[in-house]
């Protein structure tokens, strides 16, 4: 059981998660770059915070490649780019992630790093359906509506058939 937040020793504690880190633990990689991006016991470097993204990225955590889609889409400590954002999103939607789902199908169709889609955008925005929080239900189901207006029976019937063949990459 761990103690109390406020008995924990900050210096102690970033040590702890650095060396675990550096020893190649996905999560440490991952909880020094959250700590890095948001300033949290260590000055705020967003350099610094991509760089164990990263590291956590290619070891399988689906949340640091969620977290460089999003800062390559602003260009927060690395290089803005919409198709850099757009392949960490899909890298993370491919692994189940729902918000990283979403922002793709956001990508697509708003033509953002990619040829605009709004087939491939309802596509990967209903995967995104399942797994939302329900805190961005009405945000996900707008975002359908807007896809689906611009698409006619056929192309629906197309989207309906891939979401009943999952694991088909798009």
């Amino acid at each position: 059981m761990l103690p109390p937040a406020e008995q924990i020793d900050p210096e102690r504690y970033l040590a702890l998660v650095h060396s675990l880190a550096e020893g190649g633990n996905v999560k440490a990689q991952h909880n020094l770059g959250a700590m890095y991006l948001k300033g949290l016991g260590v000055p705020r470097d967003p350099k610094r915070a991509a760089a164990w993204f990263i590291r956590a990225a290619g070891g399988g955590e689906i949340l640091s490649m969620h977290n460089l889609g999003t800062m390559h889409l602003q260009g927060l400590g690395v290089e803005r780019s919409p198709a850099l954002a757009l392949d960490w999103f899909r890298r993370a939607a491919r692994a189940g992630d729902a918000r990283s789902a979403h922002c793709l199908g956001a990508l697509y169709f708003e033509g953002l790093g990619v040829e605009r889609d709004p087939v491939r955008a309802l596509l990967w925005l209903r995967r995104a359906e399942a797994g939302i929080p329900e805190a961005f239900r009405e945000e996900i189901t707008q975002a359908v509506e807007l896809a689906r207006g611009e698409l006619d029976e056929a192309s629906l019937a197309y989207v309906e058939e891939r979401l009943a063949r999952p694991g088909e990459d798009d």
